[in-house]
């Protein structure tokens, strides 16, 4: 049983698509057709008729003495060569039609339309496509030629039109990055006007003195979220705070904390003060903190501005910040880290597991000497604050003399640091203090000797007699002033090795209960030993000078007068 011929046959919709097919996609024009073979073959018999009527015109003897045989040679030469040239100027048409069809898809799209009708798909059309494209040939060539040379007139435009885009385009784009820049500067000029036109600028100027050396986000923030807290804060009597934080005010923030938290719902700290680490929820965080008003609600009751009490929070609950020391290992990462994504702290302390305090302040601290100092590094390190105090010198009008506040405070420390090269601002820094503690105050801090002893009792009596409840309310330059012959550091120093080698259970008391012992446990067992002291120093000074007493010297019981005397009785 043969298949019934309507299975073989295509169907209308095939006939549909293939048509669809040929007219998107044109047929590739080849040298070798059979209508070109047809038409050259025409040519052939046109010429061969045309050179037998100019034969038979002729005479059987020419002028010039040639033989009628040698011009219908020549003519056949003359023919072949002509059909030679028409054939390569085809090669070149068709060539020069492949590269501008590739390059212009819209004449290509023009020359396949015109092809396409001359060419159909139907078997029975094929004598009817046979003799029309006999008698369409001549003006197919005419337009084949026409379009190549538009082709090539409009690649020669497009070159100089693109040339001439990327000028205009060059230009736009250097316009536009002038104007913004302008744009934004002069937003920028308006915007500072704006906020120093600002009435409300003078009234935050009384609470921070230094209100215009800030930046506009800064001031914006101050304005917005500070100056109605701070104007509570004067009405109360309460004096806004700076430098570290009271225990008391820590205790405060951990409170205003677990407040927000039991607001909000938000499960930890962690979460509501870093919602970055946590992906799914940081949307969601950030709307909550908005809507009930983080920042003022974390620093109720705080005499500080709202982005020191946020930044101290992130401190006490951040759990990367207590870690401990970094190994050596955590150390050279580091460096790696800093050298390939500069001072971009968070990316840093994300891939270390730390947290950004921690890494940007053991950064700083880093050196690459540890250890004693070299006398070579002193004497940089001298020899860079010695440029620095003559400085000041030049510019005070007072004389040449320094104060202590000029010689201990508002040092350039990181620029001593780079000149020193090996060691880091904090390094240089207390070595600049243990040498004017040895130079202009010889006793200060030290534990030897009776003026040691002396000097201990007195910082003990100063600090007890200040009445101050936590050590970030202590002010240590007008410790050192009223104690004398030391500095801020240096009294810093001897009270952190009296609290730690005299009061045990030290870092469980608070500054109250670590200052009461001082004073009455400490202090009288320091006066014993200063009054044992000084009577040691008495009772020696007493034998030295009964040991004067009794001994005589030869110039006491010779004089010169009695020398003279033995030489003339001799």
């Amino acid at each position: 049983m043969k298949p019934p011929a309507a299975l073989f046959s295509p169907s209308p919709q095939k006939k549909r698509r293939r048509s669809d097919s040929l007219e998107e996609c044109p047929p590739s024009v080849d040298i070798d057709t059979p209508e070109r073979v047809e038409m050259k073959k025409k040519k052939k018999k046109k010429r061969k008729n045309k050179s037998e009527e100019e034969e038979l015109s002729l005479p059987p003897s020419a002028p010039n003495g040639g033989t009628s045989s040698q011009k219908v040679e020549k003519k056949k030469r003359t023919e072949e060569e002509e059909e030679e040239e028409e054939e390569e100027e085809e090669t070149q048409i068709h060539i020069e039609m492949n590269e501008t069809e590739k390059k212009k898809k819209k004449d290509k799209k023009k020359l396949s339309e015109k092809r396409d009708v001359m060419v159909t798909t139907d078997h029975n059309r094929e004598m009817h496509s046979l003799v029309s494209t006999k008698t369409t040939s001549t003006s197919m060539k005419k337009e084949k030629d026409e379009s190549i040379g538009k082709a090539m007139s409009q690649e020669g435009q497009t070159v100089e039109e693109k040339k001439k885009r990327k000028q205009q385009w060059k230009g736009e784009m250097v316009r536009e990055r002038m104007m913004m820049k302008g744009g934004k500067r002069g937003v920028k000029r308006r915007r500072r006007e704006a906020i120093d036109a600002d009435p409300l600028l003078e009234e935050l100027q009384e609470f921070i003195p230094d209100i215009k050396n800030k930046s506009d986000d800064q001031i914006s923030k101050l304005l917005r979220y500070d100056l109605p807290r701070f104007k509570n804060f004067k009405q109360q009597g309460v004096p806004l705070r700076h430098g570290r934080c009271s225990q008391e005010e820590n205790l405060l923030i951990r409170q205003n904390v677990a407040d927000f938290l039991a607001l909000t719902g938000i499960s930890s700290a962690n979460q509501l003060l870093f919602p970055e680490r946590f992906k799914d929820q940081e949307a969601e965080i950030k709307r909550l903190k908005a809507q009930h008003h983080f920042l003022q609600r974390i620093a109720e009751g705080i005499p500080r501005t709202c982005q020191q009490v946020y930044t101290r929070a992130k401190k006490i609950f951040d759990e990367r910040n207590h870690l401990g020391r970094f190994s050596e290992e955590e150390m050279h990462s580091l460096v790696k880290l800093q050298n390939l994504h500069g001072n971009n702290w968070r990316m840093i302390s994300e891939k270390m597991g730390r947290s950004v305090f921690a890494v940007q302040k053991r950064f700083v601290s880093m050196a690459a000497c540890r250890g004693p100092w070299s006398s070579d590094e002193e004497s940089k390190l001298k020899q860079a604050v010695k440029t620095h105090l003559e400085g000041l010198v030049r510019q005070s009008s007072e004389g040449s003399g320094l104060s202590r506040d000029q010689l201990c405070n508002n040092l350039p420390w990181k620029e001593i640091s780079h000149q020193v090269g090996t060691r880091s601002w904090s390094q240089c820094r207390l070595k600049w203090f243990t040498i004017l503690k040895t130079r202009l105050f010889q006793h200060g801090g030290s534990s030897r000797g009776a003026e040691g002893l002396q000097f201990k009792i007195h910082l003990i009596n100063t600090l007890y007699n200040m009445s101050v409840d936590d050590v970030a309310d202590i002010n240590w330059d007008e410790v050192a002033q009223t104690v004398g012959n030391a500095t801020s550091v240096c009294v810093q120093k001897s009270f952190h090795r009296l609290k730690v080698f005299r009061v045990p259970n030290w870092a469980t008391l608070s500054y109250t209960e670590i200052i009461d012992f001082l004073q009455l446990k400490v202090v009288p067992v320091l006066k014993e030993k200063l009054w044992s002291l000084r009577t040691e120093e008495a009772q020696q000074e007493m034998r030295e000078a009964v040991q004067q007493e009794s001994s005589y010297l030869l110039s006491e019981i010779f004089t010169s007068e009695d020398e003279c005397m033995e030489v003339d009785n001799s």
